[in-house]
Parts: C-alpha cells; sequence; structure tokens
C-alpha cells in the first residue's frame, strides 16, 4: 500500500462510515467546560450547567436561551425554586486515562439549608464518546435527613434549538409537519387556555397552536425530534430505557412545541400522573438517564426520522450502559430477570382475545404508603419515586423482563381486549438472579354474564369517534354539532366509532362559559325480564378534577361514579390518563323485557369538566 493511501484511508473511513479517528477532548476555559470529539462541541456552563452552545459538524444546535435541566414544583405554573447555590464541579472520566475514548463530567449541587432552593443534592453529568452524533445526560437526586419535604410536578431536561436552523417537528408518524414560528405565535390570539393560539399569521395562519398537542406516551415513543429542511440536519430525544419514567408504559408526557423546544420528562404530573412526593427528612435517591441527544444529518426529513429510529434500536440495545461507572447504576451482572407466561382464564368468554399485553415490575406500595385522592388506586400509574420495568408479551403471555435492579417488586400484566390487571405480589430481585415463574393465571373479573360492551378496554378512547385524530385543539367544542340531542347509543345496531364520542364534555359557549350539562343514553333489548343482581363496568380514561356521572337504568338512580380523579385531559387534547374502574352494582328486576335504557349524566362547573370513557360493560348474575 503507498504511503499515500496510507495517508487518505482513515480520512476516507472516517468519511464514509462515520468513523470517528481523533480522540474526545476536554477543555476548561475557567467559567465553562467544552466536550468535542469529531462531530460533536459542547460547551457547558460551569455554574448553570447549562449547555450554552451545541455545534454539530460546525453548525450551531442550541438557541439563545440554551438547554438546561429544569424542575417544577407542586403548582405547575411557575417554577418553583431554582438549584443549590454550591457546585462542585468534576471530571468523572478523563479521556487522559482512556485514550481518549470518552470524557464525562459532573456539576454537583450541594443543599445547604436555604429554603428559596430545591432540596435536593443534584449531580448532573454529561457524556460524550469518541463515536458520539450526540450527547449522554443524566443525573442523580438525592434526598436526605434534614431535608424539607417538596413535591415535583415536573421533572424534565429542556433543550431550545437554533431557531435560524430547525423548522420541522416529529413526534409519531401522525405527527410531523412544518412548524409555526415562535413569533407567530406570540402574536396569536389567546384561546381558552394560555397554551392555546389562534394563529393570524406563517405558515399555520387560521389554526390553533397548542403545545399539548405534541403529548405522546413516552415509553412508546423510541425518538421524537426536530429536523431542517434547508440544513439537512436533526436533533432528536432518545431514552434508552424508561425505568427511570414516572406512570410505567402509558404515561403520557409533552415531547416539545413551537419555538423549537425539546423536551424529555422524567417526571410528569400531568394526564393524570401524580407528583413526587417527599417528607420532611425522607431519604431517597434516583437515577436519571443516560438518554441521548442525538443529531444527524440526511436529504430528507423521513431519512432523518428513520435514521433516529434505528439509532434507538442501538442505544436499547445497549443497555445498560456498561461505561457509567456510579454506584447508583447498577450493571447488567448486577441486575435480575424474570420471566415467565400471563395465561388469561376466563369462564365467562371461552375464546378469549386480547393484544399488546404489558408485564412489568414496579414498587409494591403499601396502603399507607402516601395519600391518593379517591378513585385512585395505589399502583404503577401513580409511582414516581423508584423504577418500573416493563416488556411486551407475545400474543400467548410469554415474557421475559431482563435488567431489573434488586430490590421487592409487584408483576403486574395488562392488555387491550381485557379489562382488568393481573398483579403477583412479592418477587424478590437480587443481583444477577434469574427467576422464572412459569404460567401465571389471569383470571380477570367478571361479576356475570355479559350482556353488552361498547368499545375496546385498552385504555384509552381510541376506538371512538375523533379517537384517530385526537390531537387537535377544541375537538370537545364540536359536540354540540355533532351531537345536537346528546349521544344515544343502541346496542347492536349503533357504530362506536361514530356513534360514541371521544369524551363526554358539558355544552359551552363562544366564552367557554358552561351552557348546559350532557346526558347519554344506552339503548338495550332484553328478550326476557331477568331477576338477580346487574353490574354495570365503567372503565374511565380520562377526567378533569372531581366531576360525577350519575346514572339512571330505566330512570331509576342505580349509583354514580363519586368524584372522578385529577387527570387533565380532555382539555390538553388527550385520548388517555389514567384507568379508573367502576362498578355499579344494581337489582336486576330493573331490567325489563324489551327496550331499556342506562343514561350517563354529567352536570359540571366549567367548561374543563369532561370524562372520557374507556369501555362499558352490562353484566348479570342471575344466582346472586
Amino acid at each position: 500500500m503507498s504511503l499515500k493511501l496510507k495517508i487518505l484511508l482513515p480520512v476516507l473511513l472516517s468519511v464514509i462510515f462515520g468513523f470517528a479517528q481523533n480522540p474526545v477532548k476536554l477543555t476548561d476555559t475557567g467559567s465553562r467546560i467544552i466536550l468535542a470529539n469529531e462531530f460533536i462541541k459542547a460547551t457547558i456552563n460551569k455554574k448553570t450547567a447549562n449547555i450554552i452552545s451545541l455545534q454539530y459538524n460546525g453548525q450551531e444546535m442550541i438557541g439563545k436561551n440554551r438547554s438546561n435541566w429544569n424542575i417544577v414544583g407542586e403548582d405547575d405554573e411557575k417554577v418553583l425554586k431554582n438549584f443549590p447555590h454550591k457546585v462542585i464541579y468534576s471530571i468523572r472520566q478523563d479521556p487522559a486515562n482512556n485514550r481518549g475514548e470518552r470524557v464525562e463530567v459532573s456539576f454537583q449541587y450541594v443543599y445547604e439549608r436555604d429554603t428559596t432552593t430545591l432540596p435536593f443534592d443534584v449531580d448532573l453529568r454529561f457524556t460524550l464518546r469518541k463515536e458520539d452524533h450526540g450527547i449522554y445526560l443524566s443525573s442523580l437526586w438525592k434526598h436526605r435527613i434534614g431535608f424539607p419535604a417538596f413535591e415535583i410536578g415536573q421533572g424534565r431536561m429542556i433543550v431550545e434549538l437554533n431557531p435560524a436552523i430547525f423548522d420541522f417537528y416529529t413526534v409519531d408518524a401522525n405527527r410531523r409537519r412544518v412548524m409555526a414560528m415562535g413569533t407567530d405565535v406570540s402574536n396569536g390570539i389567546r384561546m381558552n387556555v394560555k397554551e392555546a393560539k389562534l394563529l393570524t399569521t406563517g405558515i399555520r395562519k387560521g389554526e390553533v397552536e397548542h403545545k399539548y398537542d405534541y403529548s405522546a406516551i413516552l415509553a412508546q415513543t423510541p425518538a421524537w425530534g426536530w429536523t431542517s429542511t434547508e440544513k439537512k440536519v436533526g436533533c432528536w430525544m432518545i431514552n434508552p430505557s424508561f425505568e427511570y419514567i414516572n406512570g410505567g408504559p402509558t404515561q403520557v408526557g409533552n415531547t416539545g412545541h413551537v419555538q423549537t423546544i425539546l423536551l424529555n420528562h422524567w417526571q410528569d404530573g400531568h394526564y393524570g400522573g401524580e407528583s413526587l412526593k417527599l417528607k420532611q427528612d425522607e431519604v431517597w435517591e434516583k437515577f436519571i438517564g443516560p438518554f441521548f441527544l442525538y443529531f444527524n444529518a440526511g436529504s430528507g426529513h423521513d431519512i432523518m426520522w428513520k435514521d433516529a429510529l434505528n439509532e434507538a434500536q442501538l442505544q436499547r440495545k445497549e443497555w445498560p450502559y456498561t461505561w457509567v461507572n456510579s454506584a447508583e447504576y447498577p450493571q447488567k451482572q448486577k441486575r435480575g430477570v424474570v420471566s415467565g407466561q400471563i395465561v388469561v382464564t376466563d369462564s365467562y368468554s371461552i375464546d378469549t382475545r386480547f393484544s399488546d399485553m404489558w408485564v412489568g415490575m414496579a414498587y409494591p406500595y403499601e396502603n399507607d404508603s402516601f395519600s391518593l385522592p379517591e378513585r385512585k388506586e395505589i399502583n404503577w400509574q401513580y409511582e414516581s419515586k423508584h423504577y418500573q420495568f416493563w416488556v411486551r408479551a407475545d400474543s400467548v403471555g410469554n415474557f421475559k423482563i431482563p435488567d431489573i435492579r434488586p430490590g421487592k417488586y409487584c408483576l403486574y400484566a395488562f392488555a387491550d381486549g381485557i379489562l382488568g390487571e393481573y398483579k403477583k405480589q412479592d418477587i424478590t430481585i437480587a443481583a444477577g438472579s434469574n427467576i422464572n415463574l412459569g404460567k401465571l393465571l389471569f383470571t380477570p373479573v367478571r361479576y356475570g354474564k355479559q350482556l353488552w360492551e361498547i368499545g375496546i378496554p385498552n385504555r384509552s378512547a381510541v376506538e371512538f369517534r375523533h379517537g384517530d385524530h385526537y390531537w387537535k385543539w377544541g375537538l370537545y367544542m364540536l359536540y354540540p354539532k355533532e351531537f345536537p340531542n346528546d349521544v344515544t347509543y343502541i346496542v347492536g345496531k349503533s357504530d362506536w366509532t361514530k356513534d360514541w364520542n371521544y369524551c363526554q364534555p358539558t355544552v359551552i359557549g363562544a366564552d367557554y362559559k358552561v351552557i348546559r350539562g350532557t346526558t347519554w343514553n344506552i339503548l338495550f333489548d332484553l328478550p326476557e325480564s331477568l331477576n338477580g343482581k346487574g353490574f354495570l363496568r365503567l372503565a374511565i380514561c380520562g377526567s378533569r378534577n372531581g366531576e360525577v356521572i350519575k346514572v339512571t337504568l330505566n330512570d331509576i338512580p342505580i349509583g354514580n361514579t363519586g368524584n372522578l380523579p385529577h387527570m387533565g385531559v380532555m382539555h390538553r387534547d388527550g385520548i388517555r390518563g389514567k384507568e379508573v374502574e367502576i362498578t355499579l352494582p344494581f337489582d336486576a328486576s330493573l331490567l325489563k323485557k324489551g327496550k331499556n335504557s342506562i343514561k350517563l349524566s354529567l352536570n359540571a362547573r366549567n367548561w374543563t369538566f369532561g370524562v372520557l370513557y374507556d369501555y362499558i360493560r352490562l353484566e348479570f348474575d342471575q344466582n346472586n
């Protein structure tokens, strides 16, 4: 091989395959820290730990307000506290000691009993490897004896990208488009919520821009981000695991919005998520991440998105990362595995069909561990202090959950097509353990024979009217036009994809004041009168704050839901919050031969009160 070819070969390989030939560099300017490889140059403020510049292939990716870790307290209208004043900078992994393979720096914020700051010791870490087209972000949170009580409503990483570069946003296959400009939103007309603006200028003129229309189930969204039509570059948020994200595989969080904002919520109190509550002197710690802020380039938005999805798969295969050197982050050999099969047995349905079964391990809260509002059962849906580990089972319920941190857990399972969930208590995971639980019988609760059903038990209202495009602002205001006489659903004749609205709202006027409540009517025929016990089962996946659904059977009251929990789904243009199951028993003699009617009545105090049904079923037990 000629000397010239030997010199050019590494350069050619780097260009063709993206191989990084030069070592990672760490530079300390006194007030700033610079991490750099061939592709990435990240500049971090030494006092605030904000990323004040992030260049990818020489282009500045970050906007003027920069990128930072952010905490919102119990009052989600404002950030209540700042990070502690004392910060200790250190080099956790020095490229001078690993041949330039990797650098990791740490900014440790130490709580010193200053009540104006967050009552946590916080360690913010930034990691860059030689071959990376992005930067890893992680944090360690500690609450110690002597620290005051506090509630974290939102815990997140906020990245404001360069608006001069990025214009196209991708959440998923249904939400991908060129976005309005920040000035369009600033000049827009406020609608019923402060986050919703009617745009009067720009490419989206005439549309209402609402930041919650970009919310998604984080655990089921592999990569989301911004791309540039002109510069052909992209920036993506990738969670290689969701063990550190609150609320399990159904937690919905905002991913980003106009003004080129990209978000990653590890703690989210929206859509029914509970705030992370810590008592005075409570000892707690949690390691968040590492997650990956990934940059790429390509000829179009589709190509860059597909590449980001591929990168997300690669990152998940690497989890847990072998390069993380922290006692709070156990390596693979110090984690455990649980496997088995969930076998569904239902005496009232010989051929029970289900799909999309999730099986997971979550912290085993005792009944008095913390208080929840009425109608919220303590379980994985509201868990945020600890870690969760979930996988999708196969079509017959086989599952294998890897990489579980040592500890004591409950095992849960739920699936589309099955009302309720499976729970197995007292499973202890030790370092390196491999537990096969064998066949686990999941017998869904049935009170009697099923007479009819509306919808699919899938923890969402996606199968109902507007459920396939729920992310558009204000669909609930179409209700008076589409259902001027309220919903009347005839069992056996009506089509729930058209005749059952995705939400039961109030009827509101132009000033968003309540005009009237709504009553939905379910009509059904019975071939004969019945004696025994009837059971109306309601699965609700969205409510605002204290709504009550009153229920009558043939105009006779049979009960109500009680105050439904705070989820804030409808007014945030959502399709799901947390699942709440309610069973109303009644004397079956109220059921008549021939025509019958069940009415669901909502009388709300303001326009934000709206209920989303996941599923409704009527059961009958003649032996009761």
